[in-house]
């Protein structure tokens, strides 16, 4: 009888267990480490030494949590992307088109000022996203826009906004907010002034 043999399987977390809380815990540090390295020195020039040693950690302990630089790089979109999705639920509960609009904006401003890092490299290190994980983030960021979009429309309807193309009026939104991540200074800016500034331009002051 001919014994079976079998390829090792690659040291980490065992197929389908759930992640312990030390994991997770772990992984979120090692992702918030990686996006403040990638927005130090870009994508190309930080590495996995690099996020290693802002842990204080081997590079090979990093192995247990990761596979390469290109899935880390996806983990810090996905929390990116991630986040943003999870801010607009409280904002999907109002009623009133204005305020719903209203409430996106200061939501989405608020969101890429205060965390400059995972938004810097996701509009930055666009490009360097592997095909592989393309599809995943493209798809969350197609929800996300159709909520903008959604509720422009609605306030169009409603007269708070000229009527404009739905569409080309939330990538304008979306454009005007995210380009915070450029120039914002914390010890300088308010990011919640400057989401009022966004949304006075657009629909006015409050009545």
């Amino acid at each position: 009888m001919v014994a079976e043999h079998t390829a090792p399987r690659r040291p980490g977390r065992p197929r389908n267990v759930e992640p312990s809380p030390e994991f997770v815990a772990r992984m979120s540090e090692i992702v918030e480490t990686a996006a403040r390295v990638f927005q130090a020195k870009g994508y190309d020039a930080g590495s996995l030494d690099d996020v290693a040693a802002a842990l204080d950690l081997r590079k090979a302990s990093l192995y247990y949590y990761v596979h390469s630089k290109a899935e880390l790089l996806y983990r810090v979109f996905d929390r990116a992307i991630t986040l943003a999705l999870a801010r607009l639920s409280d904002a999907l509960l109002i009623d009133d088109p204005r305020r719903r609009l209203e409430a996106l904006i200061r939501d989405q401003t608020v969101n890429v000022a205060r965390e400059p890092a995972f938004f810097t490299v996701f509009f930055d290190q666009r490009p360097r996203l592997a095909p592989t994980y393309e599809s995943d983030i493209r798809a969350k960021e197609r929800q996300y826009l159709r909520v903008f979009r959604e509720a422009v429309e609605s306030a169009v309807d409603q007269g708070s906004l000229p009527p404009v193309d739905p569409r080309y009026g939330a990538q304008a939104i979306l454009g005007m907010t995210n380009w915070v991540y450029k120039w914002f200074d914390p010890s300088r800016d308010d990011p919640e002034r400057f989401a009022t500034t966004c949304i006075e331009l657009l629909l006015g002051p409050a009545a």
